[in-house]
């Protein structure tokens, strides 16, 4: 991936996180369905330094897309 750099072992977390919730819930799921998933998440996400994972999962996931 070109990416790796800017990828954290915390973001990666939070991204296992959601798709651990897309298959526990038994929802398929595409890098958009992904993403949007994380920016609810990161609303609803009171730490600061957790919200900036999140933005950045979600920055790559849009270029990933496009």
């Amino acid at each position: 991936m070109g990416h790796d750099e800017r990828i954290t072992q915390e973001m990666l977390a939070l991204l296992g996180e959601t798709v651990r919730h897309f298959i526990r819930e038994g929802i398929p799921f595409e890098l958009h369905a992904l993403s949007q998933a994380m920016q609810k998440l990161k609303e609803s996400e009171i730490d600061d330094e957790v919200k900036v994972r999140y933005e950045g999962m979600i920055r790559l996931l849009s270029e990933l897309m496009h």
